[in-house]
């Protein structure tokens, strides 16, 4: 467990296991180490595992300047702390908003990678530009600013839970939501809303990619999660049956044996 300023930010981040090839795992909007729990159990076996919390999240300093949220600063983030653990080349695997970092991380330094995975994810929210969604969206970044985070958490989800997320699971991430500085949860939709996305650029990323999702996903994001695996080169599509957006949580042993299989058609991956 430790902490470094890196691009002017306090970023937390925890690295787990002594030998094999790197993994870094990146999390989505609104969330933090903890979505990888079991993975980090899992492939510390077997791997020297990083995972840190993004700038606003988790344990990771939130600053007040909205506007330093962008896909691309958390991008820079990541690389800096791969570099200060030592990790040239490694595994990647980006989950949401952690998706679209990842997907710069591999198209700004590709030679870096020896795999990718792209997790519940899209190459643009342009969902969110849909009128109905962003006026759900403006409502509660509005009660965020005039109740503050407490009061949006306590909010019951719009949606039915996933059948296998535990009633301590949506607990915690009450809690931290409730924990979450407004700018942050604020200045990271924002930077998920102004990403120019990879439309036009997914098909230059070279590094062997799997893209996975839960089946019950929300049909937008499964249509993005299918739109990646059509247009990047080789592509390989997993999908995990009776979970929603967070399949490494909800079912983590078939999420974990996908990933594994991914991990090792592609160890010792040379450079492109």
């Amino acid at each position: 467990m430790q902490r470094a300023r890196v691009n002017g930010v306090e970023i937390y981040f925890e690295r787990h296991g002594d030998e094999g090839e790197p993994l870094v795992l990146v999390h989505g909007y609104t969330g933090d180490i903890h979505d990888w729990r079991h993975q980090i159990a899992e492939f510390s076996r077997t791997h020297r595992v990083l995972a840190l919390d993004h700038r606003g999240h988790g344990k990771s300093e939130a600053p007040s300047d909205r506007d330093t949220y962008t896909i691309e600063n958390m991008a820079h983030d990541v690389l800096a702390v791969a570099d200060l653990a030592g990790f040239d080349r490694f595994h990647l695997v980006g989950h949401s908003m952690g998706g679209s970092v990842s997907q710069e991380i591999a198209l700004r330094w590709p030679g870096r990678l020896l795999s990718l995975t792209l997790h519940d994810t899209g190459p643009d929210f342009r969902f969110g530009r849909n009128e109905t969604i962003r006026n759900v969206i403006k409502a509660m970044h509005a009660r965020a600013e005039r109740e503050g985070m407490a009061a949006l958490a306590a909010m019951p989800s719009p949606a039915p839970q996933p059948p296998h997320k535990t009633p301590e699971r949506a607990a915690y991430e009450k809690q931290r939501l409730a924990g979450m500085s407004v700018d942050a949860y604020i200045g990271a939709w924002r930077a998920l809303e102004t990403w120019a996305g990879t439309r036009e650029r997914a098909h230059e990323i070279t590094a062997p990619t799997m893209v996975i999702y839960g089946a019950l996903e929300p049909q937008p994001m499964a249509d993005a999660s299918l739109w990646l695996a059509a247009n990047i080169a080789g592509a390989i599509l997993e999908v995990i049956e009776e979970a929603a957006h967070a399949p490494q949580d909800e079912r983590p042993a078939e999420f974990n044996a996908a990933l594994r299989r991914h991990l090792d058609r592609c160890a010792g991956a040379p450079p492109k």
